[in-house]
């Protein structure tokens, strides 16, 4: 006899980004329609022409520090933003010193994230001759500072997690890209479906506004260049005048839980997770397909996977990266999926505010979306003004609006061809 699916519900969310510390900041700071978006006076240093992004200043770290109690050697920056958002979720969700037989963290991150000075730390135990790094001089050498690369691997900050919660059942480190958040939480998802675990950590953490990172979506040409549009105005998906992406940091995690867990300890879930969809295509490395049928596909399988057909999604939480290339898929994509109804669902970029945490976006705006259903009531999207050819007739919300809101659907599509979505519906 086969098993019934466990049905997952969401009792806890956090959040940490730019000048704020709690999901429920966050989610005010975006309903009063404020940018985090600022200019670093570290990035005009570095010679960046734009200097814009959303980067973790030294009042949040403050904060975040003082939330975690004594800090360990071994806690880097991802490490200390994913302890702080989990940490706020966790006792959202009224878990507190609850012991939790059958828990798992689900972490989602990007390696290779080097910055300027650990370059230059790197560079002395490189042997020119043999071509080669010499790591474990490097280790030997003393360099430990918390900010250092070694410190930024994806299983530091789970480890802490599983350390710090007592979930031991699983484990998953998750680096799709910009859709690795998504993932992370499906993922999460899944294994409460399947009776593996009862409650799960999901979420993402990503220190990515440095050097390395930068340069990198510098050349390929998906970060706005700052030329024509500065500081709060340059992130403006879906916007005829869009020309690329802002940085930008955080974390966010959400406490995922079979129903029957959540009941039996009397816990109020905010949403459920419905459906999720997780797929890769092979189209090109920094796009999809120009016509959108990629991102159509895992919108799609995402509906399948809820059991619900397009006319149930109420709004959409768009990756909306605010580059030209991926807002015209996107919205190609929901056109294909959505057919006469996409002038009746409202869709929200969240990136407009809080520009792109890649690994965490998937994450943060599930947090966001799982706040919107909570409290019934949209975020804008800044920036927007006029629609580009291929977005003409999407209903973008550019104001704070309430609205009867039950299924959600929030997509994530990341460089190298991983696509996620997520279908969220009220409690």
């Amino acid at each position: 006899m086969i098993k019934a699916m466990e049905e997952v519900v969401i009792t806890g969310v956090g959040a940490v980004s730019a000048g704020t510390v709690g999901a429920d900041s966050l989610f005010w700071t975006l309903a009063e329609g404020r940018s985090l978006i600022r200019s670093w006076s570290k990035l005009s240093a570095l010679g960046f022409g734009n200097p814009s992004c959303v980067f973790i200043d030294n009042e949040t770290w403050q904060a975040v520090d003082a939330s975690l109690g004594p800090l360990e050697p071994e806690w880097g920056p991802q490490t200390r933003l994913a302890l702080c958002a989990a940490t706020e979720a966790w006792q959202r969700a009224g878990l507190g010193e609850h012991r939790v037989e059958r828990g798992g963290v689900f972490l989602a991150s990007n390696k290779h994230t080097f910055d300027e000075v650990q370059l230059r730390s790197l560079a002395p135990h490189m042997n020119w001759e043999r071509e080669r790094l010499q790591l474990d001089d490097f280790l030997r050498s003393g360099v430990t500072r918390p900010e250092a690369y070694f410190h930024k691997q994806q299983d530091q900050a789970a480890l802490a997690l599983a350390h710090r919660f007592g979930l031991q059942a699983s484990h998953g480190a998750h680096g799709e890209a910009c859709a690795a958040g998504a993932m992370a939480i499906g993922a999460a998802m899944q294994f409460i479906r399947a009776g593996l675990v009862d409650v799960a950590l999901a979420g993402a953490a990503e220190t990515m506004c440095n050097f390395m990172p930068l340069v990198a979506f510098s050349v390929v040409g998906a970060l706005a260049d700052g030329e024509h549009l500065k500081g709060g105005a340059i992130s403006r998906p879906f916007d005829e005048a869009r020309c690329g992406f802002v940085m930008g940091e955080g974390s966010a995690f959400l406490v995922l839980e079979s129903a029957s867990h959540a009941a039996r300890r009397g816990a109020q879930p905010l949403a459920r997770v419905r459906g999720f969809a997780g797929l890769l295509e092979a189209c090109r490395i920094t796009a999809s397909a120009d016509d959108g049928s990629e991102y159509a596909r895992c919108m799609v399988e995402a509906l399948q996977d809820a059991g619900l057909a397009p006319d149930a999604i109420d709004h959409i939480n768009a990756h909306g990266t605010s580059t030209p290339t991926n807002d015209a898929c996107e919205a190609l994509a929901v056109k294909q999926v959505f057919g006469d109804r996409i002038a009746e669902i409202p869709i929200t970029a969240n990136k407009s505010a809080l520009g792109h945490s890649l690994a965490n976006s998937g994450a943060v705006e599930a947090v966001l979306a799982t706040l919107s259903l909570h409290r019934q009531m949209l975020l804008p999207t800044l920036n927007y003004e006029r629609a580009c050819s291929p977005c003409a007739g999407l209903d973008i919300v550019t104001s704070t609006r309430s609205a009867p809101i039950k299924n959600v659907l929030s997509s994530s599509f990341g460089f190298g061809g991983a696509n996620a979505c997520l279908v969220l519906e009220a409690a």
